[in-house]
């Protein structure tokens, strides 16, 4: 304290402004922030130079909850801007046309359905003592393959889902992920379209394509919903649990919102 014996008078006013200032920062910012939600609320940004049709606006909500939690618009092709999205580009090895094109044939052939149908049945159908050697049949050294058995056969995402009130019932689960791959389909068609990967063209038939996936598996936005958010959880949970667990706080809105795309557009 000595070090402050010498001051001159002005010194000890200038002193105490300091300290009223960051008393006032600590207590009324500081609350502020501790005050903030958890997660954003949704807003469900529209461009107004969109002239999208009904057909093809519903084909873009399909993505609309990771469309969300990017903050982009639901109602253009566009997503977001190329710096922006150029990460996600990289980090899913579809920054060129090679990777994108290798990565959308295997969600429309296969995609996470692969996985989540094989092993859900044999759960169901086989013993246990037999799971290792069909798995190895089927998947070989797979981690992602070992990572759906592990969280399928012990419940976990059922569980988790419905504490989250997304899952009713059991038999939600049946549903498949046929929604989740539809929609990482159009999601990554309008993600590498904004970074020129692919031309607007080739965009609308990937989206086209994704859109008949989930038409031909469900008949609800709820049922959809469900099959999106159960494979979001299947690849995120856990390895991502920040992202996961907004993405599903987004999902509810969305699911329930007034204005969100899934309550102003209707399931054909």
């Amino acid at each position: 304290m000595q070090m402050f014996e010498n001051l001159p008078w002005y010194g000890y006013v200038i002193l105490a402004l300091a300290i009223a200032s960051y008393a006032y920062k600590y207590f009324n910012i500081g609350k502020k922030e501790y005050d903030k939600p958890d997660f954003e609320k949704a807003k469900f940004k529209k461009s107004s130079e969109s002239n999208l049709g009904l057909d093809k606006l519903f084909s873009l909500a399909l993505y609309t909850p990771i469309s969300e939690w990017w903050g982009a618009n639901t109602n253009t092709l566009t997503f977001m801007d190329s710096k922006t999205i150029q990460p996600y580009l990289e980090g899913w090895s579809i920054d060129t046309p090679t990777g994108y094109w290798n990565l959308t044939e295997y969600f429309m052939k296969d995609g996470r359905r692969w996985y989540f149908d094989y092993i859900s049945k044999m759960i169901a159908t086989e013993p246990k003592e037999k799971w290792d050697d069909l798995m190895g049949q089927k998947f070989g050294n797979n981690d992602r393959a070992q990572k759906y058995l592990k969280v399928l056969s012990s419940g976990e995402i059922l569980q988790d889902l419905k504490q989250k009130g997304i899952f009713t019932f059991d038999s939600d689960m049946e549903l498949g992920l046929a929604g989740y791959d539809a929609a990482m389909l159009v999601g990554q068609a309008r993600i590498a379209f904004t970074g020129n990967i692919i031309s607007e063209e080739e965009a609308w038939k990937v989206i086209d394509f994704a859109t008949k996936l989930a038409l031909d598996n469900f008949s609800s936005w709820e049922d959809f919903g469900k099959s999106f958010v159960m494979g979001f959880a299947l690849d995120m949970k856990g390895s991502y649990d920040t992202y996961y667990q907004e993405v599903c706080h987004i999902y509810m809105q969305v699911l329930n919102d007034k204005t969100s795309p899934w309550n102003t557009i209707n399931w054909p």
